[in-house]
């Protein structure tokens, strides 16, 4: 009986708690917001629109949040979803697990180690969510092209900007972007006269100055052909109603003229610009885990939790009674045997968030930049970047 619990227990370990197939909406409650929310996707012809907004409250800030490459507005709501599962606590390493007394070790294969494993999922509160609870009205959307030409989606921010006059009236606007968010911000701002007024915008490691990663133009056509595969695009597309038209990431490479001819932040010196990059590269451990037998459960008790404990008469008589085999206690110790992203040679791990440098995040004329201690994912969902976002946002509050 004991080997079939140290079996079921260590089943149920493996397989954890099950993965939500879908992404949970944001509890927008309100029925007038809901209702401007219906509105202004009819309008524009969309499905995607979500926002806490209120017509009725004129000169609100309203902070429209723009995600980044390949990416979709569940970055902010529901950051599983958002960052394809990739969320993990590398910081703190697991402790030693006990599979309890029997006979055998839980399975494995004589000839690999007893088993392998990640640092595990964490799940963040998303941004949206966040400043919701904080008492702001917040706005986003999936792009429609979120890997080609940046000018597109600059567009259809325009669009979208404009839908916002119309339905909410007069707001005061923020614009939070994230990687290629923060460049589609740049080059609407950088095509309009900011007839919306937007008084501040928030970059959090876009690639101002490029990145490295973008020079892969030898697989651009097989990779447009693997990311609309319909398995793959499961991956990418919670909606499953966008698609991989081009890949322009050359548009972001450290040499790209693109970036370079960008001039918003000279032509709009009435708008904040605030820029955040990432200085940790570590993206997942990955750990292997021997198998120890010790016979003296006090001694076994000692080394995992540093305390004395005594077998009840039970237990004893658990240990000796199956089947006249000699019980172990079996315990699985973790040894690291890899970090992602943890060493490099290229800039981007060697002095940034694994994707994009930390010098190349931060514009020279931003009126204040954030060095924090995250990776590029986590860069869109930690909790220093909404304090830092609740802190701008207070501050724009304060200005009045």
């Amino acid at each position: 009986m004991g080997d079939e619990m140290a079996i079921q227990n260590f089943i149920e370990e493996k397989i954890g708690k099950p993965v939500r197939k879908k992404p949970l909406l944001p509890e927008i409650k309100n029925e007038e917001a809901i209702a401007a929310q219906n509105e202004l996707n009819k309008k524009l012809k969309r499905y995607d629109i979500s926002s806490n907004a209120l017509p009725s409250q004129e000169e609100e800030i309203l902070t429209v949040l723009v995600h980044g490459y390949m990416s979709s507005k569940w970055l902010w709501i529901d950051s599983y979803f958002g960052t394809f599962g990739w969320l993990r606590d590398y910081r703190n390493d697991p402790k030693p697990r006990s599979y309890g007394w029997h006979s055998s070790p839980p399975p494995s294969h004589m000839y690999v180690p007893f088993d392998v494993s990640v640092s595990p999922i964490v799940y963040p509160e998303g941004i949206f969510n966040s400043l919701m609870r904080e008492g702001y009205e917040v706005l986003t959307y999936s792009q429609l092209d979120a890997a080609g030409d940046i000018d597109v989606s600059a567009k259809e921010l325009e669009i979208i900007l404009d839908g916002i006059k119309k339905i909410y009236g007069k707001k005061r606007i923020v614009l939070v972007g994230h990687s290629r968010g923060g460049i589609c911000i740049r080059r609407y701002l950088d095509l309009n006269n900011n007839k919306l007024e937007v008084e501040k915008i928030i970059t959090l490691s876009s690639p101002h100055h490029g990145s490295n990663h973008t020079n892969m133009k030898i697989i651009k056509q097989p990779a447009i052909k693997i990311l609309n595969d319909a398995s793959v695009k499961k991956i990418w597309d919670v909606s499953g109603r966008r698609e991989v038209r081009d890949l322009s990431y050359e548009q972001m490479s450290p040499d790209s003229s693109y970036l370079k001819n960008l001039t918003d932040i000279e032509k709009h010196p009435e708008i904040e610009y605030i820029t955040a990059g990432g200085t940790c590269a570590r993206y997942a451990k990955i750990y292997t885990w021997a198998i120890d037998r010790k016979i003296s459960r006090k001694t076994s008790m000692k080394k995992i939790f540093n305390f004395r404990t005594r077998e009840t008469k039970r237990e004893e008589k658990q240990r000796k009674s199956h089947r006249g085999n000699k019980q172990y206690q079996w315990i699985a110790y973790p040894k690291k045997i890899l970090t992602i992203f943890d060493k490099g040679f290229i800039p981007e791990i060697t002095f940034g968030d694994g994707l994009v440098s930390f010098p190349n995040t931060i514009l020279n004329n931003a009126k204040r930049k954030y060095k924090i201690d995250a990776n590029h994912e986590e860069m869109a969902v930690c909790n220093d970047v909404k304090k830092l976002i609740l802190k701008e946002l207070k501050l724009l509050k304060r200005k009045g």
